[in-house]
């Protein structure tokens, strides 16, 4: 078997990649394998679904900013004979809020944020609880909104994406890599294990948290683990707007609402296991979250907690922002992970500028070439302090 390009991981990245490389006029064979095509514990499917413009670096900003104008217009430029995916894009706007410790940083980002169009806003604690009336304010300093942030449906967009490629000739493969062929610091195609060898130029490493076991297999190193986070749902007994922004508590911790009076609730601890654990700690929620959501939201001091999960952030462990483009060390090998939990965010700007590389040698839109992998043995870091 032979293809023009593998890619291995047919997430929300894989097959956007796929489809942007079709979209592009790529002629040769593309071929997306991807270990289980029910996605269950695929990053994307597991996904919250946010999506915003809110970070502390410029080229996370662009990257935001371009995949959210496409979010915009996905149902009509991803329909397949007339038939329109739909991701569900509610653009009810991300508000953090920030204590006075760290108001001073919120302003370096806004004045960033700014600076490349962003429509957001920094808030007094008056102005805050205008947006969220049911806040407790205690010891916040301001807040900072993005009225066009929101969230979206992670599985619309994966199949979505997934469709509109299959559509446009791309082959999917349900298997899995176990190994890559590299000859003369050049990738010469991947061996699957029920498919057996597949020869290619090109390889693409999509395979989110298991992209740095993906390196592994060509004899390069990629500094991505996976890190469990957990997403719990709660229903106040004191029923809370429907219309609520994404809101972020100083603390980590997270809510937005959910269909049917429910709230997904969420926070990243630094002692999270970086292992591929998918089960959920029901106590975890009673003892470092329910405390901190009853105190801000006095409508949740009573409830039920219903039900949870967990899913894997491709973490990049060095500077928490994607890594992108060639590896210095195998020509042909390809690489679009480590988004640190903000790939759904982002997929649509990243996989089109990977397609772009992958196409004409070159960046066409966004120059994406400071998330080159090789910035790591260079130093010249792109550290993301804007993690959730």
């Amino acid at each position: 078997m032979t293809a023009g390009v593998v890619i291995i991981g047919g997430g929300v990245m894989g097959s956007a990649v796929a489809y942007f490389l079709r979209q592009l006029g790529f002629r040769g064979k593309v071929l997306v394998v991807e270990h289980d095509l029910t996605y269950r514990h695929a990053s994307t499917a597991l996904s919250v679904g946010g999506i915003r413009q809110q970070y502390g670096t410029a080229v996370n900003i662009r990257l935001s900013r371009a995949s959210l104008e496409f979010y915009e217009h996905f149902s009509e430029r991803l329909k397949v004979r007339g038939e329109r995916p739909d991701i569900r894009l509610q653009q009810r706007g991300y508000l953090f809020l920030v204590d006075a410790a760290h108001w001073p940083v919120m302003q370096r980002r806004h004045r960033l944020q700014r600076e490349h169009g962003v429509e957001v806003a920094l808030l007094t604690p008056e102005e805050a609880r205008r947006v969220v009336p049911d806040l407790n304010l205690d010891r916040i300093h301001g807040a900072s909104y993005g009225w066009r942030d929101g969230t979206l449906d992670p599985s619309g967009a994966l199949q979505g994406f997934a469709k509109k490629a299959r559509a446009m000739g791309v082959e999917y493969l349900e298997d899995e890599v176990i190994s890559i062929g590299v000859t003369q610091e050049r990738v010469t195609g991947v061996t699957a294990q029920r498919r057996g060898v597949i020869a290619a130029g090109i390889v693409v490493n999509a395979a989110g948290p298991w992209a740095g076991a993906v390196a592994r297999l060509a004899g390069v190193h990629l500094p991505v683990a996976p890190v469990r986070r957990q997403v719990f749902v709660f229903k106040p007994a004191t029923p809370v707007s429907s219309d609520l922004p994404l809101v972020i508590d100083p603390s980590g911790v997270y809510f937005c609402p959910e269909t049917g009076g429910h709230l997904l609730v969420g926070r990243s601890f630094d002692d999270d296991p970086h292992a591929f654990d998918f089960t959920w700690d029901r106590e975890l929620f009673f003892t470092g979250i329910w405390p901190i959501l009853a105190h801000r939201v006095p409508a949740c001091e009573a409830g039920r907690l219903e039900r949870g999960w967990a899913g894997l952030y491709d973490m990049n462990v060095v500077d928490q922002t994607a890594i992108l483009g060639e590896h210095p060390e195998v020509r042909g090998l390809f690489c679009i992970t480590g988004f640190s939990g903000h790939g759904l965010q982002q997929a649509p700007a990243a996989a089109r500028g990977l397609a772009e590389l992958i196409a004409t040698g070159t960046f066409q839109g966004l120059d994406l070439s400071a998330l080159t992998p090789a910035r790591f043995a260079t130093g010249a870091l792109l550290r993301e302090d804007a993690v959730i």
